[in-house]
């Protein structure tokens, strides 16, 4: 199959572009500037260069960028570009589709609805927090506070098999994560310290952030890691613990 993957020089959107190559798959790398093979130029303020960049291929990899109030339009712009083709995967966030008030989260569902009322085969990825490798473990949370978190990997490995099995995932919105745990437990992975930052400094930095640590205080996340394992076990789901590990070993040559 021939993918076009937006948000390919990123984390989320890299990784994806990377195993649908091992898996064989033709990868159209989709960025607002091409500087290596396989790359196409597309920009989310420039509807007509996503829609070139989505002509021909059999499936969309779509992220939007977090631009705030102009990330609907965009979203919505790129889903009209993609009408053409036979399979959108959007990735979202997770619960984005429970009105939770956080700004991004509710940008995302926006486009979520559009996508569902306009396009015939769609599917909506909603990835918990990014596991993390670096540095103390700082958040606006309380140390006895469980995340819902996930692998970059494990995003990929839905995205590449809801390609691969569009049917079992066609219409279907679809909430991930790999392990569930404290901040403190996850610094304990790492090795490093655990901070809690105060709200009053996170609202300084952003506002829709530390919106989003309010609401995983105050409400919380609904998601089923059990079931999401016994669904899809060809994820291969990684534990914090199992990825941090898999990140220290060499690579294979």
């Amino acid at each position: 199959m021939k993918i076009a993957v937006t948000g390919a020089t990123g984390v989320q959107g890299g990784a994806v572009a990377r195993l649908l190559a091992e898996h064989g798959h033709d990868v159209r790398r989709v960025t607002r500037n091409p500087t290596r093979p396989g790359d196409v130029r597309g920009d989310f303020d420039e509807p007509a260069s996503l829609a070139e960049a989505f002509s021909g291929v059999d499936g969309v990899f779509l992220m939007t960028p977090l631009s705030g109030p102009a990330e609907p339009a965009q979203g919505i712009a790129a889903v009209e570009a993609a009408r053409h083709v036979p399979h959108v995967v959007f990735t979202s966030a997770t619960n984005a589709d429970r009105g939770t008030g956080i700004p991004h989260f509710d940008t995302k569902a926006e486009i979520e609805r559009y996508l569902a009322a306009h396009h015939p085969h769609w599917t909506v990825l909603g990835p918990a927090a990014f596991m993390g490798a670096e540095g103390d473990v700082a958040l606006p949370i309380p140390p006895a506070l469980k995340l819902h978190v996930v692998a970059p990997e494990d995003i990929a490995a839905m995205a590449v098999l809801a390609f691969e099995q569009p049917e079992r995932f066609r219409n279907r919105r679809i909430d991930i994560a790999g392990d569930l745990l404290t901040g403190p437990e996850m610094a304990a992975v790492r090795g490093t310290a655990f901070v809690e930052v105060p709200m009053s400094q996170a609202e300084v930095y952003s506002r829709d952030l530390a919106a989003m640590f309010r609401y995983l205080t105050e409400v919380g996340l609904d998601l089923d890691i059990a079931a999401l394992r016994a669904e899809f076990p060809e994820v291969g789901w990684h534990t914090y613990a199992e990825w941090f590990r898999g990140r220290a070993l060499p690579k294979r040559t």
